[in-house]
């Protein structure tokens, strides 16, 4: 479980941080636009830090597996 918590807790930070960072560049957008904006970065945010996380992942374990494959010739 400790391999989720970790990409979670940092996407959630990032996207906050980048919801914080499109308020302080667009401070007067405001009403239901700037709540969609919001919510659009907060979303984009979230899911790249996600796949960039997981991608990362993915090619370590591939990697290992290719080693162990060829180890095993």
């Amino acid at each position: 479980m400790g391999w989720l918590i970790g990409p979670t807790l940092f996407s959630l930070l990032l996207a906050f941080l980048a919801v914080k960072l499109f308020e302080y560049v667009f401070p007067g957008v405001m009403g239901w636009l700037g709540s969609v904006a919001r919510f659009g970065v907060f979303i984009i945010t979230w899911t790249t830090v996600t796949v960039v996380a997981g991608m990362h992942g993915f090619t370590g374990k591939v990697r290992q597996l290719r080693q162990a494959i060829g180890e095993g010739k």
